[in-house]
């Protein structure tokens, strides 16, 4: 019989019978008369007088099913697997059926011998024990990396909320100053949505691009007012192409990156399209509201951000789930919507795949969809950043940092006797027991409740022995108040020093490697004999290493020169390409390099008829090229350059 009993469709449902009817069909029976014209007469189950008549009883016995726990006990574990996914340490139905039989075992229940022999709850309680309590249900649980579901607590909080008051007060911004800014990543092989198909079919598949795809960075800009300016895209090429944004939303701007990544050249890019549509100045002060990643924090976008108005406030690691417009309400939608324009696209495009050509049109299609005015404002509002609700977060959003948030080693005398850091709140009115002294007190009359079989996870405290590792912790910060930028540049120039100190010390042990190499070979007596200028003093190393040289000679780049040639370090997914060029302009951690071209099959090279420039990070510059010699004579080989050096460990 299954657990669910439908009746058929026009069956008669069973009615209990009259009881005084019931009561004067037995007499009737006891009298004499027939089973059969008895019920008939009196409208009562034939089978149900039998019963009664020959068990010696004149009434129908209530039966209740065995039920193991009472209401109350079920409810108070029903709340204890609510806290317990609140805390994202929640149960599963095997779990489950342990803590029950546990608690039944401890508190003397009765219950069936399957129990005991299995040592665990029956899957016919757990389903049942569901089904009495409509709270619950059997829900498949998003992964969270420990750092996202402890970082969101009321302290960090609290100095995001601190940070964005103390801006508002100084500034007086109005909703249409102020902005938050991230990033997104779209792919070439996006996620399929739902399509209609045969009912049991176990396998249903969606076309789509390739197993893995291309990564596109954009990145947004949202007001609290409801508006946004036009997308900055990154995508994963060295050269641009002013294809890439065909179908793009108007006003699109963009960059190119070999991994396809936001990096710190490139947000300072985006910060100047920031400025173009925002009119921020002095005169004018915008509030940017973003998170704390590397590519976002340089010294070059922070001057640039303070010459133009721009005051950038970040909001702590790791809590830009609920504390982030764009993530809570745009980006979501947005992906939802680039999705189903890529579905379309392959099905009006057979056999074709979604290149990253594709992607600005894409984009184009889902852009205005998903920055409606209606999802901005509502991004704003829900996190309390406009209108400004520093209390909009309940405890139950703060039960996830329960687990770490401990005392400091001072405040614990003793582990079995101390207070609890930070209890859960608990609607029962019953305190978390986390040591045997509490346990103790909770167990009055040798009831246990399933916090005493199985107390909720809790970090022990933090040992005063262990020393601080790695870089700080970052939290909330206004990083353009003169302070913290001054900060941020100390830090950036400690950074610098340190890195060309091993830079240096790296280079002199590469210059003794190919001193020996070249003093071992210097008998061989070849045409393309490595030519190097060794000097302890210089930082420039003019240098190239023999076609069996595995080790990679690494240049110093601090004195670089205008008109100099480079090789330039390009890495990509599968491997490091290198490209020469000629330095035509200088910045303090960018150089803007012309890149040549290679003729095929030989070590010469030329300019391309259209001059391809881009801009590098200086450090990508690992070996500055003595002058080459020019070829003149004929129109074929004139304007050819050649270098006095060997190629051949890089191209």
């Amino acid at each position: 019989m299954p657990r669910k009993y439908k009746r058929k469709e026009g069956a008669t449902p069973r009615v209990a019978p009259d009881p005084e009817n019931l009561k004067a069909a037995i007499e009737a029976v006891k009298a004499g008369g027939s089973f059969k014209g008895t019920a008939k007469s009196f409208r009562v189950p034939l089978m149900t007088l039998k019963r009664l008549v020959r068990s010696g009883r004149d009434t129908i016995p209530g039966y209740k099913k065995a039920q193991i726990f009472s209401s109350d006990e079920e409810q108070e574990l029903a709340e204890y697997l609510l806290t317990a996914s609140q805390l994202y340490y929640g149960l599963t139905i095997s779990a489950l059926r342990k803590l029950a039989f546990q608690l039944a075992k401890k508190n003397n229940k009765k219950f069936p011998k399957s129990w005991e022999t299995n040592e665990t709850a029956g899957k016919e309680w757990a389903r049942g024990f569901i089904e009495r309590n409509g709270a619950l249900s059997l829900r498949t649980p998003e992964p969270t990396s420990l750092s996202r579901s402890t970082a969101f607590n009321r302290h960090t909080v609290g100095e995001f909320f601190q940070n964005l008051t103390k801006v508002y007060e100084t500034y007086q911004f109005g909703p249409s100053r102020i902005w938050n800014v991230d990033e997104t990543g779209l792919t070439t092989v996006h996620q399929p949505g739902k399509i209609i198909a045969g009912k049991g079919v176990k396998q249903v598949g969606k076309m789509t691009s390739a197993e893995r795809g291309e990564l596109v960075t954009v990145c947004s800009a949202i007001s609290a007012s409801g508006n946004h300016i036009p997308p900055f895209m990154i995508l994963p090429r060295v050269n641009w192409q002013d294809r890439m944004l065909d179908g793009a939303p108007a006003g699109t701007k963009g960059t190119t990156n070999p991994s396809g990544w936001m990096t710190t050249p490139n947000f300072k890019q985006f910060l100047v399209h920031f400025c173009e549509h925002t009119s921020s100045s002095l005169n004018n002060k915008t509030l940017v509201i973003m998170d704390n990643h590397d590519s976002h924090i340089s010294v070059d976008s922070l001057t640039y951000a303070k010459k133009n108005g721009i005051v950038l406030l970040t909001i702590p690691p790791h809590t830009s789930h609920k504390l982030q417009p764009l993530d809570r309400t745009v980006f979501g939608p947005l992906k939802a919507y680039y999705n189903v324009a890529s579905s379309e696209w392959m099905t009006i495009h057979p056999g074709r795949a979604i290149k990253i050509y594709d992607i600005a049109g894409l984009l184009g299609n889902a852009y205005p969809k998903a920055m409606s005015p209606t999802n901005i404002i509502s991004g704003f509002r829900v996190t309390g950043i406009w209108p400004l609700n520093s209390t909009i977060f309940t405890d139950d959003e703060f039960l996830t940092s329960y687990v770490t948030d401990r005392p400091n080693p001072t405040n614990v005398e003793n582990s079995e006797t101390a207070e609890i850091f930070n209890p859960i709140p608990s609607t029962s009115g019953a305190s978390v027991a986390t040591t045997p002294k509490q346990v103790a007190e909770n167990q009055v009359g040798n009831i246990f409740s399933p916090k005493d079989i199985l107390p909720f996870p809790k970090a022990p405290p933090r040992s005063s022995n262990l020393a601080i590792r790695g870089r700080k912790r970052a939290k909330s910060r206004i990083l353009t108040e003169t302070p913290e930028k001054a900060k941020i540049e100390e830090e950036f120039r400690q950074r610098e020093e340190k890195k060309s100190k091993k830079s240096v010390e790296k280079q002199k042990k590469k210059v003794e490697v190919v001193k020996k190499k070249v003093l071992m070979s210097s008998s061989d007596e070849d045409s393309d004999q490595l030519s190097f200028h060794d000097s302890s003093s210089d930082s420039n190393f003019l240098g190239q290493s023999s076609e069996s040289e595995t080790e990679e000679i690494v240049t110093a780049n601090t004195n670089l020169h205008f008109n100099d040639f480079v090789i330039v370090k390009f890495p990509t997914k599968r491997a490091i390409k290198y490209f020469i060029g000629k330095i035509e302009g200088l910045g303090e951690n960018e150089i803007e390099v012309n890149f040549l071209r290679k003729k095929d099959e030989t070590f010469q090279f030329f300019y391309p008829e259209i001059p391809d420039k881009s801009f590098v990070q200086r450090e990508d510059c690992i070996v500055k090229l003595p002058q080459p010699k020019m070829f003149s004579g004929t129109i074929r080989t004139a304007g050819v350059l050649s270098f006095p050096i060997r190629f051949a460990k890089y191209f």
